[in-house]
């Protein structure tokens, strides 16, 4: 019986962080049916220890080869060349008896690794750009120092390097390939536009006794009106945006209340909930598992998208839009992030884009938001369309076959 093609995937975040559960791992379970993996991620202590066991049966019998590298964060720089080291040699311990048929890079974060293995192995490479990370990490002001202004230069030469050596680049979105083509990284033939995608399976269909559930486990009245945000906060994810919507949501329904639905440290959430001069009585934060999070979707009213408006979000495919949609609540978002214009165009009545974060500008959308008949059946049907696990699948398969056929 001949082996199927192995393939080497590294990415910079790991298996257990949110982001590698609803996006990751279920790619990789279909991909599996066609191809070995070795998966090298890295993870953070205080995730990995009580989500490991999950991942573990989450993987099952798939033929994924999970390989957890604790992740370093200081001293800044040098953690960083330490991490490198430590997935060359998990890389090379792995493949002793066999190479690597494909390497799928997942953010240029990890591209120096990447790089290096696609040259002792001689093997195909695919570079999932993610979006412009070296830029998302100066616009966060995580790289702000002049000391970092190298690390910065360097991570961009070898963005290019990505793209130039590998067999193929997937972008997230229309923005970013065109993006690219612009600035000439890479033929437009060799390009893959594939949003990220949501598992279905786990975000579930609305249900009005789950949010009835969901609601009294938050303290919250039926009655009131619940702005939600799911994801991490601080950095690129500026707060202005869910802070303005809930002054305006305010001023016409004394009732109105933020859910936070993150991992970020609660006493910084805290800290610029009180910087904004909000009762703190008016928010609730639950940093909750993966698979908890379609059910506390569902106490919520609006989705929030809010990430800042810079360079790099060109490159964004916010992950909760279509998981927001999936189980029914319409988007709240700053317009020209992304593919965001185009998608809101596309599926009428899934929720409101806001050009400027002006007062008058949020009082104006939430008059004609509260006028706007969202329907949560059509949302999820939205979410469907776009965002199909089984497309992103399908579409990945085809890269690797094209790739690996040559």
């Amino acid at each position: 019986m001949t082996k199927k093609p192995k393939a080497l995937f590294i990415m910079y975040d790991g298996l257990t962080d949110p982001l590698g559960q609803s996006q990751v791992l279920p790619y990789l379970k279909e991909l599996s049916k066609n191809y070995r993996f070795d998966v090298i991620g890295f993870e953070k202590k205080e995730i990995f220890n009580s989500q490991e066991k999950i991942i573990k049966r989450k993987i099952g019998d798939s033929d994924i080869n999970w390989i957890p590298i604790s992740y370093t964060k200081k001293p800044p720089i040098f953690s960083t060349i330490y991490d490198f080291i430590k997935a060359w040699k998990r890389a090379k311990n792995e493949s002793k008896n066999e190479t690597y048929n494909l390497i799928h890079c997942r953010s240029s974060a990890i591209g120096p690794v990447a790089l290096a293995l696609k040259v002792k192995y001689k093997s195909k490479l695919i570079f999932d750009m993610r979006g412009w990370w070296p830029d998302e990490k100066k616009e966060s002001g995580s790289w702000k120092s002049m000391v970092y202004f190298p690390i910065y230069k360097y991570f961009k030469k070898i963005e290019k390097r990505l793209f130039s050596e590998s067999d193929y680049a997937i972008s997230l979105t229309n923005a970013g390939l065109d993006e690219i083509i612009k600035r000439n990284l890479k033929n437009k033939d060799r390009v893959k536009i594939i949003p990220t995608c949501v598992d279905f399976d786990s975000f579930l269909p609305f249900k009005e006794q789950t949010r009835r559930d969901s609601r009294k486990e938050l303290q919250l009245e039926e009655s009131d009106l619940v702005l939600l945000y799911s994801g991490s906060l601080g950095g690129n994810y500026s707060m202005e945006i869910i802070f303005g919507f809930y002054r305006s949501f305010k001023k016409i329904f004394n009732h109105t209340k933020i859910l936070f639905l993150s991992q970020t440290d609660t006493n910084f959430i805290k800290e610029e909930v009180s910087s904004a001069n909000i009762p703190l009585e008016d928010i609730r934060i639950r940093s909750c598992s993966y698979d908890e999070v379609s059910k506390f979707l569902m106490a919520g009213d609006y989705g929030l998208i809010n990430y800042s408006k810079t360079y790099s979000t060109i490159g964004r495919s916010p992950t909760k839009l279509g998981e927001y949609w999936a189980c029914g609540l319409p988007v709240l978002s700053q317009s020209n992030i992304g593919d965001i214009d185009f998608l809101l165009k596309k599926y009428p009545n899934s929720g409101f884009l806001i050009d400027i974060l002006e007062e008058n500008r949020f009082n104006l959308a939430v008059k004609e938001v509260t006028n706007m008949s969202f329907c949560k059946t059509k949302l999820r049907e939205y979410s469907l369309d776009y965002y199909d696990l089984k497309k992103g699948v399908e579409s990945y398969k085809s890269v690797y076959k094209e790739i690996l056929s040559k």
